[in-house]
């Protein structure tokens, strides 16, 4: 019987930390073209946040959630795609382990600051939920009972493209 329990201990362990390991997958989004902005709400009043002119986008995930985990390598490749060609800073939070992806270090919490934003989009704290420029958000993801990882790249794309020009036009208009 002590057999049984130690094996099913070590089982439950095993399952546990495969479904909390953070591993930066990214699926190439490169063949993938903007689509249109349908499912972000516009955060009214909201200012553009960008570090060095450009945009930041977030998600705020964690490592256990299925809906999180359908959508991972989409962000993460649609982001990677953008953050190569210097248009972008992003960042995929996993609110469990306080780690962000788009780092190469192993962070342990979340900061402040960004730990507020979350709460200032989304006060349920729940998951995923998008903030694309503090300007662009979405709680949940839009295709996934379609299971269209694509449609949500297009989106995701759109709403970058959105942003990028936005920004332009607020340091054309500055200048």
């Amino acid at each position: 019987m002590r057999f049984l329990v130690m094996i099913g201990l070590l089982a439950l362990i095993v399952f546990t930390l495969g479904c909390i390991s953070s591993s930066f997958e990214k699926k190439d989004t490169s063949g993938i073209a903007p689509t249109s902005i349908s499912t972000f709400n516009v955060i009214s009043g909201a200012e553009i946040c960008t570090e060095d002119g450009k945009p930041i986008i977030r998600l705020y995930s964690t490592t256990v959630c299925p809906h999180c985990r359908w959508i991972n390598s989409t962000y993460n490749g649609v982001m990677d795609e953008y953050i190569k060609a210097g248009k972008i800073v992003a960042h995929h939070w996993d609110v469990d382990l306080g780690n962000d992806q788009f780092t190469p270090a192993k962070e342990s919490a979340i900061p402040t600051a960004e730990l507020n934003l979350y709460k200032s989009v989304n006060d349920r704290l729940s998951v995923p939920t998008y903030l694309f420029g503090c300007k662009y958000m979405r709680i949940g993801n839009a295709y996934e009972t379609q299971d269209d990882l694509d449609a949500e790249a297009g989106e995701f794309k759109a709403v970058i493209e959105k942003l990028l020009q936005e920004v332009a036009a607020d340091a054309n208009s500055s200048s």
